[in-house]
Parts: C-alpha cells; sequence; structure tokens
C-alpha cells in the first residue's frame, strides 16, 4: 500500500537520523566523562577526575584513593580528617583540609601546648607556591620543620605587647600575626612552637596563638582571632592547603619512552612537567579538552560553541582538532578571526574579476 511504501523509504533516513542522534550522544558522554568507567564521577557539588577515585579500581595508585561520606570527599577515608574542597587536572594540585596547632596560656596551671605533623603519599607535595606558614598571637615564635630529601625548617614571630600595638589592617605583619614561606617538596611536616615564648603576658586579650599551614591567598587576619577561643571556633574544620601532586616522578622524555607506565593514555594528549613539583602531568593537545588519563579522554573541542574563547567574525567551521573562520561571499577580510568582514568595493570586485579572468585565459593557453 502507499503508506507502507512510503514508511519502507523513509525507514533508512529514519535509522541513519538515529544512528547521528547516537553517535552525538556517545560524544557527549565520552566527553564529559572524568571519572573511570563504571566508577563514581561525583559526590556532594565535587567531580572526582581520574586519576582520583572512590573504590578499588578507580583510581590511579595510593594517595589518589578518597571517599566520599555523607556527600564529603575525604582524601583515603575520613579517618584521614583531610577533607577534599577542590581537584585541578591542569595544575596538578589539590585543596584540602589540615590541622590547626594551639598553644594556650589560661593559668599557671592550666594551660595546653599542641603541635600538628603531617604526610603526604608519594606522588603529593605540600604546595610551596600556594601555601605559607602562618601563626596567629602575640609573643608567639611558631616553626615548620619537614622533609624533602632534607631536613629543612621554617619560622616566623609575631609580637603584641598590649590590644594598641595589634595590626588592625587585616595584613599579617609581625604584630599579632606573621607569615613566611615553606620549602619547596615537603612530604611530611611538623608545626611547633619555641617554649620560650608563650601567652602569659598577654593572656587578658590573647590567650592563645595558633599556627597552620594554608593557602596564602585564602587567609585574612581580625585582630578578633585573639580572643578567647575565636578564631578555632570559626575554622573547626580545619584550614585550606594546596597540595602539588604528579601522575610520576619521571621527565617527559622517561616517561615517553615506556607507553606502558606513562599515565598519558589518552589519544591526542600529551606530557608536560609539573611547574609546582619534581614530575610529570598529561594535558590534553590544543583543539581538544577532557581527561588526558582516561582512554578516549581528549575529546575535540567545538571552537564555535565558544566563540569568546575562540573569536571569529565571519563563518565559524569547526574542524577535528582546530576551526576555520571565512568570510560570506561578497565580502573579505585580512583576518576572519580578529576583523570583521567588509562588503568587497566595487574597484575591489573589478580587480578580482581581472584576476580570476587573467587566469582563466592562462589556463587556457595552457591547455592548447
Amino acid at each position: 500500500s502507499g503508506p507502507d511504501k512510503e514508511m519502507a523509504r523513509a525507514l533508512p533516513w529514519l535509522i541513519f537520523a538515529a544512528t547521528l542522534l547516537l553517535l552525538a550522544s556517545i560524544k557527549s558522554s565520552t566527553a564529559s566523562r572524568m571519572a573511570k568507567p563504571g566508577c563514581q564521577e561525583t559526590c556532594g557539588n565535587l567531580t572526582i577526575p581520574y586519576p582520583f577515585g572512590i573504590g578499588q579500581g578507580c583510581f590511579y595508585s595510593e594517595g589518589f584513593d578518597v571517599s566520599c561520606e555523607n556527600n564529603r570527599v575525604f582524601m583515603h577515608n575520613s579517618s584521614s580528617q583531610m577533607e577534599i574542597y577542590n581537584i585541578s587536572l591542569a595544575g596538578g594540585q589539590t585543596r584540602v583540609s589540615t590541622f590547626i596547632a594551639s598553644k594556650c596560656f589560661y593559668s599557671n596551671s592550666n594551660n595546653t601546648d599542641g603541635w600538628v605533623s603531617s604526610n603526604t603519599a608519594d606522588f603529593f607535595k605540600i604546595s610551596t607556591k600556594a601555601n605559607k606558614l602562618t601563626a596567629v598571637g602575640c609573643n608567639t615564635l611558631a616553626f615548620l620543620g619537614g622533609y624533602n630529601e632534607h631536613s629543612v625548617g621554617a619560622g616566623c614571630f609575631s609580637m603584641c605587647a598590649d590590644k594598641q600595638s595589634v595590626d588592625h589592617s587585616g595584613q599579617c605583619s609581625g604584630m599579632g600575626c606573621c607569615q613566611t614561606s615553606i620549602a619547596p617538596n615537603l612530604s611530611s611536616s611538623n608545626i611547633s612552637f619555641d617554649d620560650r615564648f608563650d601567652n602569659s603576658e598577654v593572656r587578658g586579650f590573647n590567650p592563645c596563638s595558633y599556627a597552620f599551614v594554608a593557602e596564602q591567598d585564602w587567609f585574612r587576619f581580625e585582630a578578633s582571632y585573639l580572643e578567647d577561643n575565636k578564631f578555632t571556633e570559626k575554622f573547626n574544620n580545619g584550614v585550606p592547603t594546596v597540595l602539588d601532586w604528579v601522575a610520576g616522578h619521571e621527565n617527559c622524555d622517561e616517561a615517553g619512552n615506556d607507553m606502558s607506565s606513562s599515565a598519558c593514555i589518552s589519544k591526542n594528549s600529551h606530557c608536560i612537567m609539573s611547574p609546582n613539583a619534581t614530575g610529570y602531568l598529561c594535558t590534553c593537545s590544543d583543539g581538544f579538552a577532557g581527561n588526558p588519563y582516561l582512554e578516549g579522554g581528549c575529546q575535540d573541542i567545538n571552537e564555535c560553541s565558544f566563540p569568546d574563547q575562540y573569536p571569529c567574525l565571519g563563518i565559524c567551521s569547526n574542524a577535528i582538532g582546530d576551526y576555520s573562520c571565512s568570510c560570506n561571499s561578497g565580502t573579505t577580510s585580512i583576518d576572519p578571526k580578529r576583523e570583521t568582514c567588509k562588503p568587497i568595493a566595487v574597484s575591489e570586485r573589478a580587480r578580482l574579476t581581472k584576476i580570476f579572468i587573467g587566469n582563466l585565459h592562462i589556463l587556457r593557453i595552457f591547455c592548447k
């Protein structure tokens, strides 16, 4: 019958259209996938990209294993008390919570003296560029001892004899708060206080001192932090610290020579040396985006969908790993990616026509 014939003619096109939709769906899901196939990709509001992962077989190696507990992500599990706030594949960094060391003097018979120590997994280091040792308190000398193949240390001193000498500018100037840089590539650290200095003479307005390693741009000092336990009450979950991580300790030449062990397994990815730690990271090649640590993780960017990043003032055409920009017929531009296409002037059109006719004449002579 007529309707059956029409359906028969339309069926191949319907199948073709369905196939295109399926391929688009597959490409979309592949491009957005950041975890290993079959592994949990998100916890709360945080995306967990491989080499990090939840559960056996879902992470790259020891140290990259994380847990999801009550919509919060922890290094290894919550017993580490290191909650993960952010993971950056591009920068090779993760932002985690760490402890605060404290020392209090309430009376001659009631005082506390605490210290904090930490150790990182093999591919992780405490970032020297992103963090600083910070001490809060008066008459306070705090130390950070650590190891990076050498025994290293740093310290800072804060002095304020009374409330009037506390700096209220918000800066850590040494008057109520001090900061200093830390050694690179620290795999272990210990924060402590010098026993020769305490809060006995300032306990009326500053009974406790605190020290921690935290992201340097995060902390802003407030004079009220010196009072009672206001500092630890506000930061009872710890402070944010940046860890640098690498996919391997080799350089890119060494990692590239052994593809069986290289972490850069996606097509259209390559190795780069970490700008922050000793070792290498992986990144998608230009024109591609995604997770370079996964097979098929780096997918072509449709540059035409992101005009702010990939400008085109004419007709944008996507290509694998690149894009082109051209002008409509009758318009021209020296560079349509940067300059607007303008109508070709009559004189210019005539000149181009003459060139075309001249070339056509030469072609005819050549063909004879």
